[in-house]
């Protein structure tokens, strides 16, 4: 028995222990005899584990010892470890150590940087880290669906097919990062394949720098890595059983809104003390994805949940009220507004900003200048002149101080009485009750010669920026030119002394940017209305005589501009005008489909070319075959192809030189196609755009077409080909109700059970019970009583629990992808 026990390492427990003998062989001849081997120790799915295991070595004591040469080397082992390509972790992990702590050669130390992170326990900073793990999921999430990482063909695994998985990791990672989230940052990385560039050796070595500078921080990191790891593997299992092959497949494949909520809920309940502005803090982030993914009811249940926290909170109130004010909801509004005020909060540039920019979109721009000029003119504190104004007079002024005392813009929207510029008489009052309290401790504090240090005095209202830009952008869209160069002329004048005063209390940059970017957007604007400020810039219409006004005699010269790179052509030495003054020049007549002005004006300036030029020209092809449905050479401009395929390869034309047609681009092409009811050309689109651009036929677009007025089957194709071919789309259960809310006849239902299952089966997207009760009865009202019987029995179990019906196009089994 003894023999056996020493040849093979048998204990009287039956434990295996030959690979901790080799273990301890091999610390022997290293002279590491002081560092025993513990008792045996088995693998553990968690790789964090296996160096938590050898927290006490003195390698973790050396200030600076963790570099970045060394964590990278710690990656790779702890991923081989994980994919059981190193069977003996425990040696493997300490010659690591070892090596590391013969180096003999520490980083460069930093200062400890203090963060609200470290003031929490092991567990709290677990359970806040792993509830910014799932909101920075949630912000790449919407960054993807905004485009923003799109390119890569990646796997068909998880988050891997979202988008470009290059740029979605380095997302994750570098917020991470940011938010002093070291824990998060650790796995992240091992997730990450070590073997791409995904990040320099300079970015570990700032990591190392940063969060894991001494032993207390490196063994304080190692365990939230490892209690983060736990709690998003053991929440994905039981998330109905989905399988996932790593840590952010993991967090991509959860209910992201739904863990964090309730792991928020979990660290509140925590033993010790967690600071209000953490709860707060994690709260609002909480509120305000769930509100950029359209879930307006469960940002109101957060904020119900943490109302202690958040009752004080501007910004909480601000996003209830976003998306009421945008519906012009009006009573919600004030609502709001109310409860606002009675928890003693009171309304910031942001909300006013909000319910002007809802008063705006709903056709109401008086009532929007209205409530503007209303604020205005609850801060007068004496009329001076601006010459008369000296010292802290200055600081203090209000802009209707600054005014001149003859009628300008804003007292004419104030006193006009018509029925189109009433607001709410809730409005008035607040403002009135604010401009009181505002004015008393003011004009003691200007008495006194001192400035006003109390921040708790509330400022009716402060204009920013966003505000200005708002109304004049509104003023534009409605050609409200008067009003709009008025309303510039006014700001340009008065407003520049407001802002610097502002930029060090309000967070303001100042007046320099912000007024310049708001010049170029009006005369954008003007420049697109009023011919003859395009005159002056010189983009004014070419009128030479005995040339062509078709797009179809352009043809070759139009190829010819988008094959040639910018610097081959021929461009005047003169000064060029603004960017967007030319592009908005170029949609003026893009609208009125002069082909021969465009074209002249971007042989003048190739060097403003851009995918906003080409669109423009894109335009105008398509105004000119809109205008003239009768002209055959408007639909064949070249022998070899059509007017579709002329500007299909007008794109591959430019790609080549990296101008890309953008969602905006192709949709206007696609519009054009359905309105000439040429249905055949836009899965010609679809397909360029799936085998040929860089840019996907999205969800997006797909809610435009469907929008068009063409065949209830082609919208069905299109929605099935969509889904299935572009592994990029996320349908929602907003787009399933567009579908079924377009079904009118006996054919459009029996092809719905398709769509229902394919939404089902491939993306969980369910159908809303309304949709079911609507097509059951508009089923009944056709005479259809079994196909209305199969709706209530899939509302009931689901429609993949169902076989398809007689009457619907295909079985099944030809949906399954």
């Amino acid at each position: 028995m003894r023999l056996l026990v020493l040849r093979f390492g048998i204990t009287a427990h039956g434990i295996l222990r030959a690979p901790a003998i080799a273990a301890q062989a091999r610390l022997d001849r290293l002279g590491q005899r002081a560092y025993t081997l513990p008792p045996a120790i088995q693998s553990k799915p968690n790789p964090w584990s296996h160096v938590l295991v050898h927290s006490s070595h003195k390698a973790l004591d050396t200030p600076g010892a963790l570099t970045g040469f060394w964590l990278i080397r710690l990656l790779h082992r702890l991923q081989k470890i994980h994919r059981g390509q190193i069977a003996d972790a425990w040696s493997n992990i300490l010659l690591w150590l070892t090596h590391m702590s013969s180096s003999n050669n520490p980083g460069p130390t930093s200062p400890q940087s203090s963060h609200y992170m470290d003031s929490l326990s092991i567990e709290q900073r677990a359970n806040a880290e792993f509830i910014l793990a799932h909101i920075y999921v949630l912000k790449v999430k919407r960054e993807v669906a905004r485009g923003r990482h799109m390119g890569a063909r990646g796997k068909e695994v998880g988050w891997k097919n979202a988008g470009d998985v290059r740029s979605t990791q380095v997302a994750l990672i570098s917020k991470a990062f940011n938010h002093a989230c070291p824990g998060l940052l650790l796995n992240l990385l091992l997730d990450w394949n070590t073997g791409a560039a995904l990040v320099s050796p300079q970015f570990l070595d700032n990591i190392c720098a940063k969060y894991l500078t001494d032993a207390a921080r490196i063994r304080g990191s190692l365990e939230v890595g490892r209690r983060i790891y736990d709690l998003v593997i053991s929440d994905a299992g039981a998330n109905r059983g989905v399988r996932t092959t790593g840590f952010v497949d993991a967090l991509w494949t959860a209910n992201n809104l739904k863990v964090a909520g309730r792991t928020l809920a979990r660290l509140r309940l925590l033993e010790g003390s967690v600071e209000d502005s953490i709860i707060s803090s994690l709260a609002i982030q909480l509120m305000q994805c769930a509100c950029k993914a359209s879930h307006i009811n469960v940002a109101s249940q957060i904020f119900d949940q943490y109302k202690p926290w958040l009752r004080k909170s501007p910004a909480a109130y601000n996003m209830l009220l976003h998306y009421r004010a945008l519906a012009y909801d009006i009573f919600e509004v004030v609502a709001i507004l109310k409860t606002m005020r009675a928890n003693d909060v009171y309304p910031d540039a942001v909300t006013w900003t909000t319910i002007m920019s809802g008063m705006c979109l709903n056709g109401r721009i008086e009532q929007a200048m209205k409530l503007f000029a209303l604020h205005l003119d609850f801060l007068p504190l004496q009329r001076k002149r601006e010459d008369e104004l000296e010292g802290d007079d200055m600081l203090y002024a209000p802009i209707s101080c600054l005014m001149p005392v003859v009628p300008n813009l804003w007292q004419e929207w104030y006193a006009n009485t018509s029925a189109g510029f009433t607001i709410h008489p809730y409005f008035v009052a607040l403002l009135s009750g604010m401009a009181a309290h505002y004015q008393e401790p003011l004009s003691s504090s200007r008495r006194s010669r001192r400035p006003a240090t109390d921040k708790s005095i509330p400022v009716p209202w402060l204009p920013t920026l966003a505000t200005h830009k708002v109304l004049l952008k509104h003023l534009g869209r409605d050609h409200r030119l008067r009003e709009l160069t008025t309303y510039y002329a006014l700001l340009k004048r008065y407003w520049p002394h407001q802002y610097s005063q502002w930029s060090e209390s309000s967070g303001c940059t100042g007046d320099g940017d912000g007024l310049r970017g708001i010049e170029r957007m009006v005369r954008g604007y003007v420049s697109q209305t009023v011919p003859e400020l395009r005159n002056i810039y010189g983009l004014g219409p070419d009128d030479m005589v005995g040339s062509s006004l078709f797009y179809y005699d352009y043809c070759g010269k139009i190829l010819h501009l988008s094959s040639t790179p910018n610097s081959n052509l021929d461009s005047e030495t003169r000064r060029k005008p603004d960017r967007l003054v030319f592009n908005k020049s170029l949609a003026a007549y893009a609208l009125d489909g002069d082909i021969r002005t465009i074209l002249g004006l971007m042989e003048k300036h190739p060097e403003l070319h851009d995918v906003a030029t080409w669109t423009e020209l894109v335009r105008c092809v398509l105004t000119q075959i809109q205008d003239s449905p009768g002209d055959p050479h408007m639909l064949q401009p070249l022998a070899s192809a059509d007017w579709l395929a002329f500007l299909l390869d007008l794109e591959q034309r430019l790609s080549l030189r990296g101008i890309q047609f953008t969602q905006v681009t192709f949709g206007q092409i696609i519009q054009s196609a359905a309105q000439r009811s040429e249905f055949t050309a836009i899965p010609r689109v679809v397909e360029h755009m799936s085998q040929k651009s860089t840019v996907w036929f999205n969800v997006d677009m797909l809610r435009m077409v469907l929008g068009l007025k063409f065949p209830f089957h082609l919208k069905c194709e299109l929605v099935k080909s969509t889904l299935t071919r572009n592994k990029y789309a996320k349908p929602d259960d907003k787009l399933l109700t567009l579908v079924a809310r377009m079904a009118q006849r006996k054919e459009d239902v029996g092809r719905l059970p398709e769509i229902v299952y394919l939404f089902e089966q491939r993306y969980g997207v369910e159908m809303k019970a309304a949709d079911y009760d609507y097509l059951a009865s508009l089923c009944m009202r056709l005479g259809e009583a079994d196909m209305s019987k199969y709706w209530v029995e899939a509302r009931l179990s689901g429609a993949r629990q169902l076989p398809m019906p007689a009457g619907s196009s295909t079985t099944t089994t030809a949906v399954v992808v």
